[in-house]
């Protein structure tokens, strides 16, 4: 086990900056996702850590020591990537034991090791099988049982599932942090996908455009999104724009009117802010005697997309089209064009103030209002930043 922090860590990339001034500090066997879209800089972040690319400035650091001129090979990490990376000539066992034969470690030894470490992905009745007669899936569970053999300080898992199917990968997410708990490695995960960020790691860093927007467990980055870049990225978020009422008594004004948010006492009165509600936090009901909701919204029922067990109801409003979770039995009595009233609890939404860093955040990422779902197209340019 071993800190690793990473100071100040800088990359260009021609006219790309990939990082700036990126700051962190992993914790001895904690499992931290640097989380976020194409060109956010998260895979630049990993591949300066692993010893692959070299920062134009800054230092990474582990236990205590600084190793940001060493070669890979001498970093004493394992790394895991998005392809499977196994010498084809060699079967299940002999990939495994590569690392060990390379550090001179005697045959039986490294048998012995390579065996034990099959053992713990699940794979001890494969050791002769070569990579092709292999699944996707089990090709992995060998490259995370070839990167854990050498007993490696650091883990770098590098968008190691998004080759594999959902069922697989579900199910081998489950199996590295199973693993990574047993043995206590510091792990640092790099990935696309929010649903195995928030679900196996310790801690979740949000990067956007080479910078940090927020360092939080799963569930302060689901619940309290810092900036709304963040409170986008991260699951589904309806967004109202607004004005706090002149008198800051719990109110913003919008084109529905004033709605009612708690947050609302925190801010000034005139101060421009986006009001973020989940869907599954607002409460939707038929509209009677067309009679709206005190701080709630109206609207018209215009599409529902099943998904499973909840329904996800599209209902159109005067601040554009709002999104609402509810129980699919539930969603049966809600057919298209029915009019309905929309309200939550005062404390559930978040409020983010337009200024500084969250306003120059809106320009590219809040026109118009309602929902925006998230993974932003790469740019060509910046694919190499990763």
């Amino acid at each position: 086990m071993a800190v690793l922090e990473l100071q100040g860590l800088h990359k260009r990339f021609g006219e790309v900056v990939a990082l700036q001034a990126l700051n962190m500090t992993i914790g001895s066997g904690e499992f931290v996702a640097f989380l976020g879209p194409s060109g956010c800089g998260k895979t630049t972040a990993l591949r300066i850590v692993a010893g692959f690319e070299r920062p134009d400035a800054g230092r990474v650091i582990v236990e205590g020591k600084d190793i940001t001129g060493l070669p890979a090979s001498r970093r004493d990490m394992g790394m895991v990537f998005q392809a499977y990376s196994l010498f084809p000539n060699l079967s299940a066992l002999d990939n495994v034991a590569f690392g060990l034969r390379v550090r001179g470690m005697r045959r039986s030894q490294r048998t012995k090791r390579a065996a034990e470490l099959l053992d713990l992905v699940g794979l001890s009745t494969m050791a002769g099988r070569y990579p092709h007669q292999l699944s996707g899936g089990q090709q992995q569970r060998v490259a995370l049982a070839r990167a854990l053999a050498i007993e490696p300080r650091v883990l770098l898992l590098d968008e190691p599932l998004s080759a594999l199917d959902a069922k697989v990968r579900m199910q081998l997410r489950e199996e590295i942090r199973r693993i990574q708990t047993k043995l206590g490695i510091t792990t640092l995960f790099v990935t696309h996908d929010q649903e195995e960020a928030l679900s196996i790691s310790d801690r979740v860093v949000i990067l956007s455009q080479g910078q940090i927007e927020q360092v939080g467990t799963p569930a302060e980055i689901y619940g309290h999104p810092e900036t709304v870049f963040v409170a986008e990225f991260v699951g589904t978020m309806n967004r109202i724009p607004g004005t706090v009422a002149p008198n800051p008594n719990g109110f913003i004004d919008t084109a529905a009117g004033l709605l009612r948010v708690e947050a609302a006492r925190g801010h000034a009165g005139g101060e421009q802010v986006m009001l973020l509600v989940r869907p599954e936090t607002i409460d939707i009901a038929p509209l009677h005697n067309a009679i709206a909701p005190l701080g709630g919204l109206v609207g018209r029922v215009v599409s529902h997309t099943f998904l499973g067990s909840v329904t996800r109801v599209a209902i159109a409003s005067s601040v554009g089209d709002i999104k609402v979770d509810v129980g699919s039995t539930q969603a049966l009595s809600l057919a298209m064009g029915t009019e309905v009233a929309l309200t939550w609890d005062p404390g559930a939404p978040r409020l983010i103030g337009l200024t500084g860093t969250n306003k120059s955040i809106t320009h590219t990422h809040l026109e118009g209002v309602g929902t925006m779902d998230t993974q932003q197209p790469e740019p060509a340019s910046e694919r190499r930043a990763g």
